[in-house]
């Protein structure tokens, strides 16, 4: 009876999980081919200011903007790193919830007392004989 009540939940959350696979790989995805365009940008600028004086203070300047951007996305992880608690938190609670709407559907179906045996007619037949 269990199976049946969590049957949708399990196929819902299973869903989801297909949905955040496909997301990670494309948020990877992302990632990496922006790193990828943010170096080649960087190689470009060097590039295009090595024959110049200023051919150190550009490798300076990519280097500098790379270690910003580093520092902006440690912050942001740790940031989601501590949401990710109070998330969990969240989902704790939910739970018991569930739980315990599901102990009141138990107690409610369930009954109090064992039922009594129907009483039996007793008639001249039935009497106990000495």
């Amino acid at each position: 009876m269990l199976a049946r009540l969590l049957a949708p939940q399990i196929d819902a959350l299973v869903e989801r999980l297909r949905r955040l696979a496909r997301l990670l790989v494309a948020l990877l995805s992302a990632v990496w081919l922006g790193g990828l365009a943010v170096s080649f940008l960087g190689v470009l600028v060097i590039i295009a200011a090595w024959d110049t004086a200023w051919r150190i203070p550009a490798a300076a300047g990519v280097a500098l903007l790379l270690c910003v951007a580093l520092a902006l996305v440690v912050l942001q992880v740790q940031r989601l790193m501590q949401q990710g608690d109070q998330s969990f938190a969240l989902l704790k609670r939910e739970l018991a919830a569930d739980l315990e709407t599901l102990r009141r559907m138990r107690d409610d179906t369930a009954p109090d007392a064992p039922p009594e045996p129907p009483p039996t007619p007793e008639g001249p037949d039935d009497a106990p004989r000495p």
